[in-house]
């Protein structure tokens, strides 16, 4: 799990360093940096796994605005395989050239040096300790994600395929769509191809579906089966079957079908939810999700909590939140709780959240009243 996380000269981050817990709630104000960690982490994620450019990770309005260094440092602390990874990345920008690039890039195990690139070039090292190659490489982006997987660099490409199994959600059912013209091995950020995320799950998880469904009966009233329905050459719909009536009618074999479009969105947000906590909580997978409540009434959200939390717990996994939502703060702020805040607009700093349960006051209340 990620347990360190050290931040320099990045939106409102100077000098920050946080360690999170493998199930961590942040909690704080609009403004206060908490969205920003999980737009980094995702940055982090895909400019180490799939090569991104400096200039498209790190772009020149991303400098702290009252900062006047040219340089960002990004640390990443990894429990994991054995060990501790870290991960440290400095990026150094030109304003003249409208230009960046890598200064240094370097990660670690156990303080053993798995890669290193400075002044363009990369040393790799193996497994058992010695260089293994030294070569030049372009300084716009990382060679991490680069190098081929083998038998001697097992630690190096553990980390790569860790920060693969990094996923940031910030569900958005209004703009879901039901449409699934293909399979989509990934989800993405906002879960708009939710159907075609399903769509893939399906092939790669046969039971997947079943227990999909037995956890959406309950929040969906009249649910009675989904899936994914043939509605052209290759393109799938994802359609859900609800029995009419209620009292004496329910059950009278009475039935309609509705896309994903047309459920309310509250009922799209539910169905995102359940598939993350079916589909991602897993053994070394870390899952960031942003405001997992929106659309959501209280009664719907308690269940799928506790299943996550449980679930995390139990697959050795890790889960960050941000809410604002007085239920999830109530539950999970006492023992999970970390509160983000800025002394007027200077940096993002963090502590943990001090309540003890006790009292007349919920946790929830304490932030209503500002007296975090």
């Amino acid at each position: 799990m990620i347990n360190h996380l050290y931040i320099d000269n990045f939106r409102s981050f100077v000098n920050f360093e946080w360690k999170p817990g493998s199930f961590t709630l942040l909690l704080g104000d609009n403004g206060a940096g908490k969205t920003s960690v999980f737009d980094l982490l995702e940055t982090l994620r895909e400019f180490i796994t799939s090569g991104t450019e400096t200039i498209v990770a790190f772009p020149a309005h991303s400098l702290t605005a009252w900062d006047l260094r040219l340089e960002q440092t990004f640390e990443l602390g990894i429990q994991g395989n054995g060990g501790q990874y870290a991960y440290r990345l400095v990026i150094e920008h030109d304003p003249e050239r409208k230009k960046n690039r890598i200064k240094s890039e370097r990660l670690a195990q156990d303080n053993r040096a798995l890669y290193e690139y400075e002044e363009g070039l990369a040393n790799l090292w193996g497994d058992d300790g010695p260089v293994r190659a030294t070569f030049p490489f372009d300084w716009s982006r990382s060679a991490i994600a680069t190098i081929p997987e083998r038998q001697d660099n097992t630690c190096l490409t553990w980390f790569r395929r860790r920060m693969s199994n990094l996923f940031v959600f910030s569900p958005d059912p209004v703009r879901m769509t039901s449409e699934a013209p293909e399979e989509a091995e990934r989800p993405d950020r906002h879960l708009y191809r939710l159907a075609s995320w399903l769509r893939h799950l399906s092939q790669e998880r046969m039971t997947l579906m079943t227990e999909l469904l037995d956890s959406l009966r309950e929040p969906i009233a009249g649910l009675k089966k989904f899936g994914l329905s043939k509605s052209g050459k290759t393109a799938r719909t994802l359609e859900f079957d609800f029995e009419f009536g209620h009292g004496e009618q329910k059950n009278s074999g009475t039935s309609f079908s509705l896309p994903l479009e047309k459920l309310s969105e509250g009922q799209r947000n539910l169905a995102a939810l359940y598939t993350i906590l079916h589909a991602v909580v897993e053994e070394d997978n870390i899952l960031c999700i942003d405001e997992p409540d929106n659309y959501v009434a209280l009664r719907e959200i308690q269940p799928w909590l506790i299943a996550l939390k449980d679930k995390v717990e139990d697959r050795r996994s890790q889960c960050l939140m941000i809410s604002h939502h007085p239920e999830l703060i109530n539950y999970l702020a006492a023992d999970h709780g970390e509160w983000f805040y800025r002394e007027e607009t200077g940096p993002t700093r963090v502590k943990r959240f001090e309540w003890n349960g006790e009292g007349m006051v919920s946790a929830a209340e304490i932030i209503a009243r500002g007296w975090a």
